[in-house]
């Protein structure tokens, strides 16, 4: 999920020496950009979700932003169709992730920032028009941790991780988990540009 620590996870099985890609590096035979759209062509072409895609250990971040979630969106069919997986849900603060994407704009290459366009994409369990504030944001990430730990459970193969990204013993929960030294974790792609954000806008 974007802003919640993707890049962490990408550098740290990077630094463990396991392959690992994020975002733009999952370029198949097909010469897809976006690991978004290697999963979605492969699951359109009832393939399995990887099919399209570069084989990785790690796909730290797959989606392309909010305006193609696919984690969200497709998220039965990839659970389904990447067998003995395991999968990793992060969690921070839901006013630290808000102020988090309202600060990016990816280094001003986008008009609108993070959270503004979560808030005009269409996603499942998050409408177009939603997501104005902390209490739409915790309402959908909740909903969507429950979608996975559900869809997780149906597969005896696979495996679920959850970590909070801002708990000081993250890193040695990564090394009880995946065997990498808990030195390879670290904080990674933060935001350099700082706004505001009142309290009205937190809550309206």
């Amino acid at each position: 999920m974007p802003k919640m620590g993707s890049t962490s996870l990408y550098s740290y099985f990077k630094c463990g020496g396991y392959t690992s890609v994020h975002c733009v590096g999952c370029s198949g035979k097909d010469h897809y950009r976006f690991c978004s759209d290697c999963i979605e062509a492969s699951i359109k072409d009832g393939l399995s979700p990887l099919s399209k895609c570069k084989q990785a250990d790690s796909y730290a971040q797959i989606d392309k932003g909010p305006e193609n979630l696919v984690q969200v969106n497709y998220l039965n069919e990839i659970v389904r169709g990447v067998p003995n997986a395991t999968f990793i849900l992060t969690f921070r603060n839901m006013t630290n992730w808000f102020i988090s994407m309202t600060n990016w704009d990816n280094h001003g290459r986008y008009k609108k920032n993070m959270r503004e366009r979560f808030e005009r994409a269409k996603i499942t369990g998050l409408p177009a028009g939603v997501g104005r504030n902390v209490s739409e944001f915790s309402d959908f990430y909740c909903e969507y941790v429950k979608r996975v730990r559900k869809e997780v459970a149906k597969y005896p193969g696979h495996e679920l991780i959850e970590i909070d990204i801002e708990d000081a013993m993250v890193g040695w929960q990564m090394e009880e988990a995946f065997g990498i030294n808990q030195t390879c974790w670290g904080k990674n792609n933060a935001g350099t540009k700082v706004v505001s954000v009142s309290v009205d806008e937190l809550q309206r």
